[in-house]
C-alpha cells in the first residue's frame, strides 16, 4: 500500500493501529506497512537474515490465506504493537525506515507460544456499552479504550483496576493526599449546590464558598510548630474575606491525640475572643450581652471534656 493511504510514523504521527487494534483491518496495515518497509531494497533490513526471511514467509501465506478471522493475524499484530510500544518507550518516538523490529528466527514458534497463553476465542473484546456507560465522553472514551488495549490487552477491568492500584500508592504522599481532600471537600460542597472557589492564595484558606462566606483549609498533618501557621491562615481569611465560618479539615487516619490537640487549639482561640468581647459588652454597659457571652465561655468548659470521646471539625 502506498505512503499517502498509510502514512508512517514519521510523517504526520502515529496511526492508531500502530496504537490498538479495532478490527482485523488494523492487524492487516499494521502488518502490511512494517512488511513494506521489510521488503524495501536498500531498506534497514538485511534481506536474507533469518527473522526477516520468516516475517517475509509468514506475510506470503497470509496474502494467500487471507488477513480476516486469521488467529496468527491477530497474535502477530498483537506482537509488533508490542515491539512498536519497546521502541516509543526506548526512543520516545520512532521511524520506521530507520528503528527496527527483531523478528526471531522461528516465527511460527512464537506465534505458537502466544496462542498456548491467549485463548483465540476468549480474547479481550472491547466491552462497548461498557466504554460508553463509562466514559459519555467521547475523548475520554476513546482515550481510555486504546490505554486498555495497549497496557492490558483490551481487558477494561485490568486496566481501572491498576489506575486504583496506582492512585491508592500516589496518595501516600503529603501532596497527593492533601489534594485528594481538597477534591474531596470540592465534591461534597459542590453537591449541595454552592459554588465553591479554590484559593491556593498564602495566608488564606485553600477553599473559599461565597454564598455562605465559609473558608476551608486542609492539613493532613500536624506537629505543635504548625500552631501558629494554622493560626494566622484563619484570622487572615477572616480579616480578608469577612469569613462566617472556618473549617479546617483532617484525614481520618489522623491520630487522635493529634485531633484533640487541634481541638484544644480552636477552643483556647475561642475562649481568647470570647473573653475579649465580654470586656467590650461591659464597658458598654450591656449586661445582656455580657450574660450571654459568659454562658458560651462555661459551654466551652464543659466541651473540654466531651473532646476526649468525639471528633469535631474545627468550625467557626
Amino acid at each position: 500500500m502506498s505512503k499517502s493511504k498509510r502514512p508512517s510514523a514519521s510523517t504526520i504521527g502515529t496511526p492508531i493501529y500502530h496504537r490498538r487494534r479495532r478490527n482485523w483491518m488494523d492487524d492487516r496495515d499494521l502488518i502490511e506497512e512494517i512488511a513494506s518497509v521489510v521488503y524495501k531494497l536498500g531498506g534497514p533490513y538485511e534481506y536474507y537474515e533469518k527473522g526477516v526471511f520468516s516475517f517475509r514467509e509468514k506475510i506470503k501465506i497470509f496474502r494467500t490465506t487471507g488477513y480476516e478471522n486469521n488467529k496468527q493475524v491477530y497474535y502477530l499484530g498483537n506482537w509488533l504493537r508490542e515491539k512498536l510500544g519497546e521502541l516509543k518507550q526506548k526512543y520516545g518516538s520512532y521511524d520506521l525506515r530507520v528503528h527496527t523490529i527483531k523478528f526471531p528466527k522461528d516465527l511460527n514458534k512464537l506465534i505458537n507460544q502466544i496462542e498456548q497463553n491467549i485463548d483465540f476465542e476468549s480474547a479481550p473484546r472491547e466491552p462497548r456499552a461498557m466504554y460508553d456507560e463509562l466514559f459519555p465522553n467521547s475523548n475520554l472514551r476513546n482515550f481510555a479504550r486504546e490505554r486498555s488495549l495497549v497496557l492490558h490487552n483490551g481487558d477494561l477491568v485490568a486496566y481501572i483496576s491498576s489506575l486504583v492500584s496506582k492512585e491508592q500508592i500516589s496518595l501516600e504522599t503529603n501532596s497527593a493526599s492533601i489534594m485528594d481532600l481538597i477534591h474531596i471537600c470540592e465534591f461534597k460542597l459542590t453537591n449541595f449546590g454552592l459554588k465553591v472557589r479554590k484559593k491556593y492564595v498564602v495566608g488564606e484558606t485553600d477553599l473559599w464558598v461565597p454564598s455562605i462566606s465559609l473558608g476551608v483549609e486542609i492539613r493532613n498533618t500536624w506537629e505543635s510548630k504548625d500552631e501558629n501557621s494554622l493560626l494566622r491562615t484563619l484570622s487572615d481569611t477572616n480579616f480578608r474575606l469577612q469569613a462566617r465560618h472556618l473549617v479546617v479539615v483532617v484525614p481520618d487516619k489522623m491520630a487522635d491525640e493529634t485531633f484533640k490537640n487541634l481541638r484544644n487549639l480552636y477552643i483556647r482561640k475561642k475562649i481568647v475572643s470570647i473573653k475579649e468581647q465580654i470586656k467590650k459588652a461591659e464597658s458598654a454597659g450591656d449586661e445582656a450581652r455580657a450574660d450571654e457571652l459568659t454562658k458560651e465561655l462555661n459551654n466551652l468548659g464543659k466541651e473540654k471534656d466531651v473532646i476526649n470521646n468525639s471528633r469535631f471539625t474545627i468550625n467557626n
